[in-house]
């Protein structure tokens, strides 16, 4: 169920009435978990069983370790080679998969259909990074399992969050399914404005920005005249479908009493690369310091045998900004998206340009924006590109060759993406300049509600992370 299709908000609604008529914790716990284990299964049950197998597996792992601390160290690679055995097997099958094929029939054996694609179950890559975050805090002693299967199955399943997040911690989510929930008026009145902008960014400029831009991204060979407009598109697309489908995930736990991590703070206002990563995705920015790049430091730091400072300070970054390619994807395009952003902050860094770096005077403020704005656009680029050689081969065509016609699709497609991005540009603008409760916020609120439900019908499309 996506979260602007009618099945959902039906099956939002019959959870929230019983939710709240149930007073005690453990049944509203109890509720959510049946409604999680529903919401995931919707489609393909076995989904449901899958996670429910995993979530076993885990939960006795962390009761392990706490029971037989000598064994720690065993339990914890167990379930971290299992973890990321099942999502490597899932996300990158098919990835390897056609080679696989081959080596079959050059043996002169047929490939079994059923082996040739197999399914990303949704969600799959943030529930794991959950799982593994709570094994890792367990393992390190930062952090106590949980004593009831109950609340740690409801952290990892919650319906909200698991399909594209935010990836909560369980320091921070744990506590509030242990802890009693009363309905009070204010989660409404904090919840619906995050409602009203997921909404209002998912139908209304997301989908008709994407609806041009992917257009261009079906094309065999692009011109560089309907490329560059193209990646100005997707650029504002995916933070607005990401962030929407962020809002709507947050909005709908305050309904139900908890709160979850913001995702999003203006990511396109970053000076560097490091503090583009500080803005955008945070929770997965912030999963990937804790677990990847702190670690991978520390280790380098205690070496026994002393390295160059260079591979110190560059192998961390490199490392994770290449995880975080490959988790988003199995595609040389996403290896290169992360990588390109390894390459930047090791680049920025030894400039001296750090995530907390600003430069002086509004002229070179703005030069570092754009220089920025720059490399993320062209990130995405690659990123949504359907291969590195086709983005390439797109960036360095002739743009003098561009038809008249694909010069006026690419006039359309800047123009609508320009018209788009002026309500993100004005709320903007509103939040740091506008008090919280001043009337023009609601009647910006009031105005994106009248424009979400005249573009109802453009709803059908899921989110983008949803693949992830």
């Amino acid at each position: 169920m996506s979260f602007t299709s009618l099945d959902f908000l039906s099956f939002f609604g019959v959870v929230f009435a019983l939710y709240w008529l149930a007073r005690d914790r453990r049944w509203q716990n109890a509720l959510l978990l049946l409604a999680s284990y529903v919401f995931y299964g919707w489609l393909h049950p076995w989904y449901a069983a899958m996670l429910g197998v995993s979530t076993l597996a885990d939960f006795f792992i962390a009761r392990g370790m706490a029971a037989r601390p000598e064994r720690k160290r065993a339990l914890l690679w167990l379930s971290v080679l299992v973890n990321l055995g099942v999502l490597g097997f899932f996300k990158y099958y098919n990835f390897f998969g056609p080679a696989l094929v081959g080596v079959l029939e050059g043996l002169g054996l047929q490939a079994d259909p059923l082996l040739v694609r197999i399914l990303l179950p949704a969600g799959l890559s943030f529930y794991t990074l959950k799982k593994l975050g709570y094994i890792l805090d367990v393992s390190n002693g930062t952090l106590k399992p949980t004593h009831g299967l109950l609340d740690f199955a409801l952290y990892v399943s919650f319906f909200p969050q698991i399909v594209a997040g935010p990836i909560d911690r369980p320091r921070s989510l744990i506590p509030q399914l242990e802890a009693a929930r009363v309905w009070r008026a204010d989660l409404f009145h904090r919840a619906w404005p995050l409602l009203a902008m997921g909404f209002f960014k998912k139908i209304v400029i997301a989908n008709t920005v994407g609806a041009l831009a992917d257009r261009v991204f079906n094309l065999n060979h692009p011109n560089l005249v309907l490329i560059v407009p193209a990646a100005l598109g997707f650029t504002l697309q995916i933070l607005a479908d990401f962030s929407a489908y962020t809002d709507l995930s947050r909005g709908f736990a305050l309904l139900l009493g908890f709160e979850t991590p913001e995702n999003f703070k203006n990511p396109y206002l970053s000076l560097s690369p490091t503090e583009f990563w500080n803005r955008w995705h945070i929770s997965l920015s912030t999963w990937l310091r804790d677990y990847v790049f702190f670690p991978l430091r520390r280790a380098l730091m205690r070496s026994q045998r002393p390295l160059p400072e260079w591979l110190v300070q560059s192998a961390p970054p490199l490392v994770t900004m290449l995880v975080s390619g490959l988790w988003h994807g199995a595609g040389w395009t996403y290896l290169a998206w992360g990588g390109m952003y390894g390459l930047l902050i090791v680049l920025y860094q030894t400039l001296g340009l750090r995530g907390e770096w600003k430069p002086q005077g509004r002229v070179k403020v703005f030069l570092a924006w754009l220089v920025m704005f720059t490399f993320i656009v062209f990130g995405w680029l690659l990123f949504k590109s359907p291969s590195l050689a086709w983005a390439f081969q797109s960036l360095f065509s002739d743009p003098f060759a561009a038809t008249l016609d694909e010069q006026a699709v690419a006039l359309v497609l800047l123009s609508t993406t320009f018209f788009y991005f002026i309500p993100l540009a004005v709320k903007l603008l509103m939040d740091r300049f506008l008090k919280p409760d001043s009337y023009l916020h609601a009647f910006y609120y009031a105005a994106a509600i009248l424009a979400t439900i005249f573009y109802l019908n453009s709803a059908a499309s899921d989110f983008i992370y949803f693949q992830f």
